[in-house]
């Protein structure tokens, strides 16, 4: 598969890089990055956290996971799957009154669930 990570936390970054091994993972820190990787090429796959640089920020700022998700809208991109990984409840409230179609499993439960069951899930949906 190929997938969109939007995330800043080394952290979490090497856990998305060893649970996606055998992906295709394009990694991006900056909203502006993930834009300019949308304009580029389709993912079948897009993790977005919300607040980047450790601090929560407001869904209006130009560097936030909300900022991407406008631009997917805006520029209705096609992802068969947008999975919102953030622990911010507002940054999460805002992503997904912008997008129509995303689920939302917060970084700590993603970690307790395991990358492997959630990629199963969304293969196993597709194939419905």
């Amino acid at each position: 598969m190929n997938i969109l990570l939007l995330e800043d936390n080394p952290n979490r970054i090497r856990y998305f890089k060893n649970g996606l091994k055998g992906h295709h993972l394009t990694i991006c820190g900056h909203a502006r990055a993930a834009k300019k990787a949308l304009k580029k090429g389709q993912f079948d796959l897009i993790f977005l956290d919300h607040d980047l640089h450790g601090e929560p920020v407001d869904p209006e700022s130009e560097n936030s996971g909300s900022e991407v998700a406008r631009y997917i809208v805006e520029h209705d991109i096609d992802c068969d799957c947008i999975m919102l990984h953030t622990e911010n409840p507002i940054g999460r409230d805002a992503m997904e009154a912008i997008l129509e179609q995303c689920q939302t499993i917060p970084y700590g439960k993603l970690k307790k669930i395991g990358l492997r069951a959630v990629l199963k899930g969304i293969i196993d949906g597709k194939k419905r």
